[in-house]
C-alpha cells in the first residue's frame, strides 16, 4: 500500500493536497541553521498587577522544550516517541503534524515494523509534504521506512557495514545535539567512555607528530575539564548537548579514519584511498629550476596537509603562518632591491639587465602582497578546518595536484633571487667599467666559488655539484 492509499485510510477520504510527499532525510539535512524567517516585534499593553504568561495548550503527551541555543521544539512521549521543531502552537501546523504522525504510524503497522520504546521519530514539515527519519537510542543509529541508496541521503561511500554504522552513529549524535532537553539525561558510562577517548587523543597529540586525532592538546585538556563537570550532572539537557556534540565529532573522525576497518588510517600522513598519480614531471622540472627547488618544499607540505582530502587545522595553521612570514620578508627584500636600482641612474650600466632585475623585484613585491592579502584570513583563529578544506579543494587539480599552487607560493622568494642575480650581473658590468674586465671577472668567480661552497656545505645532498664521473669515483672509494 503506497503513501497515497494510506493517507486515504488515515483521513477517511481522498486528499488532493500535496501532503502525501513523504521523503527521508538525515539529521544533517533539517536546515536547522538555514531558516530565514523573521520575527515581528510589536508594542503591547502592560496591565497593572502581576502577570503570568498566557499559557499555550498542547495535545496530551506533547511537551515543549528549548534547546540551549534557544531553538523551541516539541516532543511527544507515547508509544511512538515523536520530535519536531514545527511550531505546533499554531493550530494549522499542529493538524499537519498529527496527520503525518498518524500516516507514519500506519506505514509502520503496514510494514510490520515494531514500535520499540527506544525508537524516536523526527518529522520536518515542508510546504510540499514532510521529511522524516528515525533514531534508535539502543543501537545509536538512524533508519528509515524504505530501502534507499546511501548517496541519495548524502551519506558518503563506505567500505563495510560496520563503517556505515560509524556514520549512522554520527547522525544519531547529531540528532541528540539538536534535541537534548527531553531525554532525561545520558548514562554516566557515555561520559566515561568519552573521557577515555579524549585522554587517549591528548596523549596521542603529545607523543606523535602524525596523530589522526582532530583536537589539539590544548583543546583536549579543556574538553576533559568540561566533561568532568558534565559527569556530575548527566541528567541536565545542557550537558547532554555538550556530550552529544563531542561524541558527534569523535564518530566523524572515526568514520574518516576508517576506525575498526581492514584498512585504517593510523597516521595523519597515511593515505588509504587510491589517488591516481599526476603526470607533471616536466612541470615539476621547470618549477624546480625557476624557484631553485623551493616549490618542491611547498608541494611536499601541501600534499602532506591534504592526504585523502583531509585537513587538520592544527597542522595547517603553523604552515600558513610560516608562509605569511616568508612572503612578508620577500616583500621587504624585493622593496630593498628596487631601492638599490636607484644607484644605477648615476653609473653606466646595462639597461636590459636593469630592466630584468627591476621587473623580477616588482613582480616579487606584488605577488607577496597578493598572497598575504589572500591567506591572512586563513591564518587567524577565526578560521577553521572547513574553511581550509574548501580552499584547498578549490585549488586542487586532478591532473596536476598542487603543482601550480606550490609554484605560486614559491614565486615571491624565487623572483627576489632572480632579481638579485641580474642586479649582481649589472654590478659586474659597472665594476668592469671602473676597474677593468679582468678584475670584474675575477671578483665574479670568487663570489661564485664562495656561493657554490656555501650551497654545498649547507645542502642535505652534499654531492649535487660534483660531476657524475667524480661522484661514482668517490662512492667507490668510500666503499673500499
Amino acid at each position: 500500500m503506497d503513501a497515497l492509499a494510506l493517507s486515504e485510510k488515515v483521513i477517511g477520504h481522498h486528499d488532493d493536497s500535496p501532503r502525501v510527499n513523504l521523503r527521508p532525510i538525515t539529521a544533517l539535512a533539517t536546515g536547522r541553521y538555514e531558516k530565514c524567517t523573521y520575527a515581528t516585534p510589536r508594542s503591547v499593553v502592560l496591565v497593572p498587577g502581576f502577570q503570568n504568561p498566557i499559557p499555550h495548550y498542547l495535545p496530551p503527551q506533547w511537551s515543549a522544550h528549548t534547546h540551549p541555543e534557544g531553538q523551541l521544539y516539541f516532543h511527544r512521549n507515547s508509544a511512538l516517541r515523536v520530535t519536531t521543531d514545527a511550531h505546533i502552537y499554531t493550530p494549522e501546523i499542529l493538524d499537519n503534524v498529527l496527520f503525518w504522525v498518524k500516516l507514519i504510524e500506519a506505514i509502520l503497522e503496514e510494514k510490520n515494523i515494531p514500535i520499540l520504546p527506544t525508537i524516536e521519530l523526527f518529522i520536518l514539515i515542508e510546504e510540499t509534504g514532510c521529511a522524516y527519519y528515525f533514531i534508535d537510542h539502543r543501537s545509536r543509529s538512524q533508519f528509515w521506512l524504505d530501502s534507499i541508496q546511501s548517496e541519495d541521503l548524502g551519506i558518503p561511500d563506505v567500505v563495510s557495514p560496520s563503517h556505515l554504522s560509524l556514520y549512522l552513529e554520527y547522525l544519531y549524535w547529531t540528532h541528540i545535539e539538536h534535541f537534548p532537553m527531553h531525554l532525561g539525561g545520558l548514562p554516566v558510562k557515555v561520559v566515561e567512555d568519552l573521557l577515555c577517548v579524549l585522554s587517549h587523543g591528548l596523549t596521542d597529540q603529545m607523543t606523535s607528530q602524525t596523530s589522526t586525532f582532530f583536537y589539539t592538546q590544548k583543546e583536549c585538556a579543556q574538553f576533559i575539564k568540561i566533561l568532568k563537570l558534565a559527569r556530575e550532572n548527566t541528567a541536565d539537557g545542557h550537558q547532554v548537548c555538550v556530550i552529544a556534540r563531542l561524541w558527534r565529532q569523535v564518530c566523524d573522525n572515526r568514520f574518516v579514519t576508517h576506525y575498526g576497518q581492514e584498512t585504517s588510517r593510523l597516521g595523519r600522513d597515511q593515505a588509504i584511498l587510491y589517488d591516481p598519480p599526476q603526470s607533471s614531471s616536466r612541470i615539476s622540472a621547470v618549477a624546480r629550476f625557476i624557484t631553485f627547488t623551493m616549490s618542491d618544499a611547498y608541494l611536499a607540505k601541501l600534499n602532506d596537509l591534504f592526504v585523502d582530502r583531509l585537513v587538520y587545522f592544527s597542522q595547517w595553521q603553523p604552515f600558513i603562518r610560516r608562509c605569511l612570514q616568508g612572503w612578508r620578508r620577500s616583500f621587504w627584500s624585493a622593496f630593498a632591491i628596487i631601492m638599490l636600482h636607484g644607484f644605477l641612474f648615476f653609473v653606466p650600466c646595462e639597461p636590459l639587465l636593469a630592466i630584468a632585475s627591476a621587473s623580477f623585484a616588482c613582480t616579487s613585491l606584488f605577488t607577496s602582497v597578493v598572497l598575504v592579502h589572500r591567506y591572512d584570513r586563513l591564518e587567524t583563529d577565526d578560521a577553521c578546518a572547513h574553511d581550509v578544506h574548501e580552499h584547498l579543494t578549490a585549488l586542487y587539480s586532478t591532473k596536476h595536484g598542487f603543482q601550480f599552487v606550490a609554484l605560486s607560493y614559491a614565486i615571491p622568494s624565487a623572483l627576489q633571487l632572480w632579481a638579485l642575480f641580474f642586479l649582481a650581473l649589472n654590478a659586474m658590468v659597472v665594476l668592469s667599467g671602473m676597474v677593468g674586465t679582468c678584475c670584474a671577472v675575477g671578483s665574479g668567480l670568487f663570489v661564485a666559488v664562495v656561493l657554490i661552497w656555501f650551497l654545498q656545505t649547507t645542502s642535505e645532498s652534499s654531492l649535487n655539484f660534483i660531476p657524475q664521473a667524480l661522484r661514482r669515483e668517490k662512492l667507490e672509494h668510500d666503499m673500499v
